[in-house]
């Protein structure tokens, strides 16, 4: 999964068909789960209605998928839930 913010929608006339009713953003990675991947923006289906400024968790891979409902949608990352409130402790306090 990513923590991430949503910085922009992505607009497209044409699209795969089982894209068709869904609202695509753009996210800016905040954390992600494998520090290998070094990406500046993604983009990821929204079915919760995100805006911009919004912190967001987002789904990546299979699990994006299955959050759409079918594992054959064409997609790589999907908006998982909008954050309200993060709250971090020491290294200490989490062991």
């Amino acid at each position: 999964m990513i923590l991430g913010t949503v910085v922009g929608t992505l607009w497209a006339t044409k699209k795969n068909p089982w894209l068709e009713d869904l609202k695509l953003v753009i996210v800016r990675p905040t954390y992600w789960y494998d520090p290998d991947h070094n990406v500046d923006h993604l983009v990821a289906v929204d079915q919760l209605d995100t805006r911009a400024g919004q912190q967001v968790v987002v789904c990546v891979g299979l699990p994006g998928r299955w959050r759409l409902g079918d594992d054959r949608y064409p997609v790589e990352a999907t908006v998982a839930a909008i954050v309200d409130r993060i709250e971090m402790g020491s290294a200490a306090e989490v062991q």
